[in-house]
């Protein structure tokens, strides 16, 4: 029943009208934050399509889009990270999935930030965790 408890947390969440927060990243086939309200999000994460491109996909300093390594999701770049902030009146996206080494890194002229929160990750990487503060 824990496990099945995960199938109804939402995907993201909006903070203050204008930070798109999500786990993973941006998808293709989402252009605004309505069409994340009409996903059915009560299931496990599938291998592809919008609910696993929003779990999985990955910055990269690309302009566009790019299959990612990890098999899941996509790596996305400057043009759909501007595009979907334009798009839905954000002033940026916060995400984590993806280990920085200062606990934070800034992508697109600050648009977009990993946050990643588990300092010296599994006992053995060494790097420092962070939080963020919002105001």
């Amino acid at each position: 029943m824990f496990n099945d408890a995960f199938d109804y947390l939402p995907l993201s969440a909006i903070v203050e009208g204008k930070v798109f927060c999500v786990h993973g990243g941006l998808s293709p086939t989402i252009k605004t934050v309505d069409q994340i309200c009409g996903l059915d999000r009560r299931m496990e994460i599938p291998d592809n399509g919008a609910l696993c491109d929003m779990m999985w996909s990955d910055p990269m300093e690309i302009e566009e889009w790019e299959a990612n390594k990890r098999g899941v999701g996509w790596y996305f770049g400057s043009n759909p990270t501007d595009a979907f902030i334009n798009r839905n009146n954000l002033s940026m996206i916060a995400r984590a999935h993806q280990l920085v080494a200062e606990g934070y890194f800034y992508w697109f002229d600050k648009k977009l930030v990993t946050v990643w929160s588990a300092p010296n990750y599994c006992y053995r990487v060494g790097n420092k965790a962070a939080i963020m503060k919002l105001s």
